[in-house]
């Protein structure tokens, strides 16, 4: 798979898992989504990262609370399932409250299906 079409599976699996708000960055390709539930929007749920330098799903595990840890735990066990280590792959900052799954080590179906099965997990504690 090629990380376009990873992009585009992402976009519509993310989009198909309930009410969503999204909203595109003006100059790259960046997609933010933030789950709708009755009473009001939710804080931003996951980011899509088309840049080259960044080129990856970003899951906010705990919105607003930078101080947390949760998102490296998170990271960690992702690593292991898809086999690939984010500091060998990426140069910039992680934030301890964030997963980061870069697009090109989803190459089959089956990974995406792990990412998938990731994203929803993430999405039923979020909402």
């Amino acid at each position: 798979m090629n990380e376009l079409q990873v992009f585009n599976e992402l976009h519509k699996f993310i989009n198909g898992l309930g009410p969503m708000e999204f909203t595109l960055a003006q100059k790259s390709l960046t997609l933010g989504y933030k789950p709708i539930k009755f009473g009001g929007k939710r804080p931003k749920f996951a980011t899509l990262y088309g840049d080259k330098s960044y080129s990856c799903l970003i899951l906010h595990v705990d919105p607003g609370n930078q101080e947390s840890i949760k998102g490296k735990m998170i990271q960690e066990e992702v690593q292991q399932l898809l086999c690939f280590d984010i500091k060998e792959l990426r140069s910039f900052k992680l934030k301890k409250h964030e997963v980061y799954i870069p697009f090109e080590v989803i190459d089959s179906k089956e990974k995406l299906e792990l990412v998938k099965k990731v994203v929803r997990a993430q999405h039923e504690i979020f909402k």
